[in-house]
C-alpha cells in the first residue's frame, strides 16, 4: 500500500472514530429520553390499584401508556434526525477533502439533491431508520401491555408488575431491552448515513479510485457476516475484484463497525500499521492471517467450534462461511457442501 494511500485511509478511519464519539453522545440523549418514559410509565402503574382493574379499565390504561411510549419514541427519533442531517454532509466533505489532499486534484461532492434525501433513504437491513423507530415503539408497547396483562392474570401486586417493566436483579425488564435496541439503532443509523455519504463521494471521484476494500476491526467481536468480507475489494460500481462476494455497503447488521476504504492509483510506498485488539499490526495483515495466530479457543469463540475446525482442517475458507448471496451458512450446510 502506498504511503499516500495510507494517509488517506488514516484520515477516513480517524473520522470514523469521531463518528463513534458522536453517536455515543446521541445514544446517551436517547437513553435519557427513554429513562424519562420509564419513569412516567412506572408512575402510571404505581398510582393505580391494578388489582381492582377490569377489562375496560385495563384497556384504557394500556391505551394511555401506548400513547406515552409513542410520544417518547417520536422524541427519540427526532433527536437522532437532528444529527443525521449533519452527518452526511460532514462525512462527504471530510472524505472529499482527504481525497484532495492525497491526490492533489480537486475532489467532487455529491449533489444537494442527494444530501436532502440521504437521512431518509439510508437503509438498515432493508428498512429506513424511521421505520425501525416505529417498529421499536410498537414492540415496546406490545411488550409493556403483555407484561401488565400477565401480571394482572397472576394477581400480582403493583410492584411485581412494575418489576416486569423495569427488571430486577439478574432479570432484565422490557425497558432494558428497549433501551438496548434503541442504542443499537442510533449507532447503526449514524453509520448508515455516514457510509452512504462516503460511498457517494467515492463514486463522484471514481477517476482516482481503483477499488474499495472492506475494513474489519481485527478483534474478537466481528460477526460471521463480516469475517469473510474482510480485505475483499470491489470496484466503485460494486463489481467484485478477484472473488464472487456480492457488494454491500456497511452497515450490514446492527452495531456493524465495518467501513469501505478506498484504494487509489498512487504508488508512493511506505510502512504502515493498523489497529488490532492485541496491538498494532501490519496494514497488509489479512483477517485470516490474524486469526491463524489466535489460540484454538479464540478461533472457536470467533467462528464457532465446528466452523473453526473446518477452517483449521483446510476444508473451507473464511469466504465459504457465506453463500453466494452473502448469507451465513449453517454448520450442517457447510459440512454437506464441503465434506
Amino acid at each position: 500500500m502506498g504511503a499516500l494511500d495510507q494517509a488517506l485511509i488514516d484520515e477516513i478511519i480517524s473520522h470514523q472514530i469521531d463518528l463513534y464519539r458522536l453517536d455515543a453522545g446521541v445514544r446517551q440523549q436517547v437513553l435519557d429520553i427513554l429513562t424519562r418514559m420509564q419513569r412516567e410509565l412506572v408512575s402510571k402503574l404505581a398510582n393505580e390499584d391494578l388489582t381492582d382493574f377490569g377489562k375496560q379499565r385495563t384497556a384504557a390504561l394500556l391505551r394511555e401508556c401506548s400513547d406515552i411510549i409513542d410520544h417518547y419514541y417520536t422524541m427519540s427519533q427526532g433527536e437522532l434526525d437532528l444529527t443525521l442531517h449533519g452527518v452526511g454532509s460532514a462525512t462527504a466533505t471530510h472524505t472529499a477533502d482527504a481525497l484532495t489532499a492525497a491526490v492533489s486534484v480537486e475532489s467532487h461532492l455529491p449533489t444537494e439533491t442527494f444530501f436532502k434525501t440521504l437521512a431518509s433513504n439510508a437503509l438498515i437491513q432493508g428498512a429506513p431508520s424511521a421505520e425501525w423507530w416505529s417498529r421499536q415503539s410498537l414492540d415496546a408497547s406490545f411488550k409493556f401491555a403483555n407484561a401488565v396483562r400477565q401480571g394482572l392474570a397472576q394477581a400480582e401486586t403493583n410492584q411485581q408488575i412494575i418489576a416486569r417493566v423495569i427488571g430486577k436483579r439478574g432479570f432484565p425488564g422490557i425497558m432494558d431491552i428497549s433501551r438496548r435496541n434503541a442504542a443499537a439503532l442510533v449507532q447503526t443509523s449514524v453509520q448508515a448515513v455516514a457510509n452512504d455519504a462516503r460511498l457517494e463521494t467515492f463514486k463522484r471521484n471514481a477517476d482516482v479510485i481503483t477499488a474499495l476494500e472492506w475494513h474489519t476491526a481485527l478483534d474478537g467481536h466481528v460477526c460471521e457476516l463480516c469475517i469473510p468480507r474482510a480485505g475483499l475489494q470491489w470496484t466503485v460500481d460494486g463489481e467484485p475484484i478477484g472473488h464472487s462476494m456480492p457488494f454491500q455497503n456497511p452497515p450490514i447488521h446492527f452495531n456493524d463497525r465495518c467501513v469501505l476504504l478506498p484504494r487509489t492509483s498512487l504508488s508512493n510506498v511506505g510502512r504502515t500499521t493498523r489497529a488490532a485488539s492485541g496491538g498494532p499490526v501490519s496494514a497488509t495483515t489479512s483477517f485470516e492471517q490474524w486469526l491463524s495466530r489466535r489460540t484454538v479457543a479464540q478461533q472457536d469463540a470467533q467462528l464457532g467450534n465446528g466452523r473453526a475446525q473446518l477452517w483449521r482442517d483446510g476444508t473451507i475458507t473464511l469466504q465459504q462461511l457465506l453463500d453466494l448471496r452473502g448469507n451465513p451458512l449453517t454448520l450442517a450446510e457447510l459440512k454437506a457442501t464441503y465434506q
